[in-house]
């Protein structure tokens, strides 16, 4: 497969003439209007037992995954971090 562009991928080729511009000539300009701005406000959250029943839930299993042996503190990380800085700094052989 030697010589195959892109290592798998499909070459894919444009043809500007196909579109109706010739190759070579300035693309028209642009004429579309800007969209118009939206309101982008957050949805009331839903209250209710059912929802109170969840967010209840939700803490009992974060204060849960907290306790497990596999749940790292920042102590860990930065001892991981300080041992892995130094590794980097090794030169290769």
């Amino acid at each position: 497969h030697a010589g195959v562009a892109g290592r798998g991928r499909a070459a894919l080729t444009f043809n500007i003439e196909a579109v109706g511009f010739a190759k070579g000539a300035a693309l028209p300009e642009d004429v579309s209007e800007p969209p118009a701005p939206t309101d982008n406000k957050p949805v009331p959250l839903k209250t209710g037992e059912d929802e109170d029943y969840l967010l209840a839930l939700k803490q009992e299993l974060r204060g849960t995954t907290k306790t497990l042996p596999y749940f790292l503190t920042v102590e860990h990380h930065e001892g991981l971090f300080v041992a892995c800085s130094e590794w980097c700094k090794q030169p290769v052989l």
